[in-house]
């Protein structure tokens, strides 16, 4: 903790530095010193965010890449134990 009357104030960290610190905390620390994030990286970083964003908003959406092979499955064995089903009664 600094004195009262200590010329310079802690350092705030705003909720995009946290964001950052969380996602990494070298990237956060470097860019904190004054190193400069390259145009390839910027754009690739900037391009995840965007992926991610998308793959957020299907998963709100209940969009899933594999619904339909899980919706195929069921399907598949809700005819399966009807045929049992019905192979049970006929051997009666």
């Amino acid at each position: 903790m600094k004195p009262a009357d200590s010329p310079m104030p802690d350092p705030l960290i705003n909720v995009s530095e946290l964001r950052e610190f969380t996602f990494c905390e070298r990237s956060w620390s470097l860019a904190r010193q004054g190193f400069a994030v390259s145009p390839k990286a910027q754009a690739q970083r900037e391009a995840g965010i965007v992926f991610h964003a998308e793959r957020a908003t299907d998963a709100v959406k209940g969009h899933n890449p594999h619904t339909v092979t899980w919706i195929l499955l069921l399907v598949a064995a809700a005819i399966l134990l009807l045929l049992v089903y019905a192979a049970h009664l006929g051997g009666k």
